[in-house]
């Protein structure tokens, strides 16, 4: 049951604030702890046992670095004096992202199934997925390929994002980190920490933003963020998986863009007015990208509708056998297609995508 704690190895300051989370064993109500899954400036994250349910869980903890410490031998958690008003905002902010999970279900939302306080701190429980983040996937060596597998794991993001949106919400946290990637393929959105209102907002929560992955305006307070900022993540992220590298962080962009356009990348598999879209969704300027999903999507279907009826694809090609097409529809395309249609369902009040 409970294995050896892990603690992650990015830098000493993310060690130190590890250090400060429940042991391996402690209880928190019916979850026991069995190892710490990451930390983040304001919480940690915990794979743990459910006793009552005999499941796998996460449970995320409210624990701000630098603003909270454990009282004693306890595991209460107490404000350092001169940052109680800090945590308590952040208390706040952390709550309201229990509540989000909770309002705004998608299958690409990791659910919140119980929110509660205690220890003088605050719980996020939410269910626990086997599978590996983007970023370790492609740290070891995983990369898109073909427009399927690209689409497989766009599409279905696409179409959760939206659902914020359309609630006046953005996401704003769309990093490698923050996607899991199961073992049917499915993406999951992990974290719902960034989660804001459309616009200029003095109440942004204090999240760590992911170079090359954040939009220019995430990084002035009093510009407007929109659908437009979690569209640049979207194609960062696509960036990221079709090529391996990290683009360039934007606003280190704005005077000189020397980032190689994704669309370069282009192959037979990942044809080139595809990747052009994305390129699109990339641009630094607010105004060079597209305006809400919507548009992202018919782009996207547009160039996608071109690339086949100039292919030969086994799939549309009348030309071909039927026992030769239907060896070629795997399963995946069988996901894209599912995805694209749950899409253009979502974005039926807006154009027939």
């Amino acid at each position: 049951m409970p294995e050896s704690c892990f603690y992650p190895s990015r830098m000493d300051s993310a060690l130190s604030h590890a250090l400060f989370g429940l042991p391996v064993g402690a209880r928190v109500r019916e979850f026991e702890i069995i190892s710490v899954l990451g930390s983040g400036k304001s919480s940690l994250t915990y794979k743990a046992y459910d006793h009552q349910l005999s499941r796998l869980m996460v449970i995320k903890e409210y624990l701000p670095a630098g603003m909270a410490r454990r009282s004693g031998d306890t595991f209460m958690v107490e404000a350092l004096p001169d940052r109680a008003d800090l945590f308590k905002h952040g208390l706040k902010r952390f709550l309201a992202e229990g509540q989000y999970m909770g309002k705004f279900q998608h299958r690409v939302f990791r659910e919140a199934l119980q929110l509660f306080m205690e220890n003088g701190t605050a719980y996020i429980i939410m269910p626990y997925y086997e599978g590996n983040t983007l970023r370790k996937l492609v740290r070891e060596g995983w990369r898109v390929s073909e427009l399927g597998e690209l689409l497989v794991i766009i599409l279905p993001v696409l179409s959760g994002i939206f659902l914020l949106h359309q609630n006046n919400y953005c996401h704003c946290d769309i990093t490698p980190n923050n996607v899991l990637i199961r073992d049917n393929d499915s993406p999951i959105l992990l974290d719902f920490g960034g989660v804001q209102k459309k616009g200029v907002s003095a109440d942004r929560p204090i999240i760590d933003l992911a170079p090359g992955f954040a939009a220019k305006e995430q990084y002035e307070s009093v510009d407007i963020l929109g659908p437009w900022t979690d569209i640049y993540a979207i194609s960062a992220l696509s960036y990221y998986i079709v090529t391996g590298s990290i683009p360039d962080v934007s606003v280190s962009r704005i005077v000189h863009d020397s980032l190689k356009p994704l669309s370069s990348f282009a192959t037979s598999e990942l044809p080139f007015n595809v990747l052009k879209v994305i390129d699109k969704g990339l641009a630094v300027e607010v105004d060079d990208r597209y305006d809400d999903i919507a548009s992202f999507a018919i782009a996207l279907k547009n160039a996608i509708t071109e690339t086949l009826m100039k292919s030969t694809n086994p799939i549309v090609d009348e030309k071909m056998s039927v026992e030769k097409a239907l060896a070629s529809f795997t399963p995946r395309h069988q996901r894209v297609l599912e995805n694209a249609a749950e899409l253009r369902h979502q974005l039926q009040a807006y154009a027939e995508v």
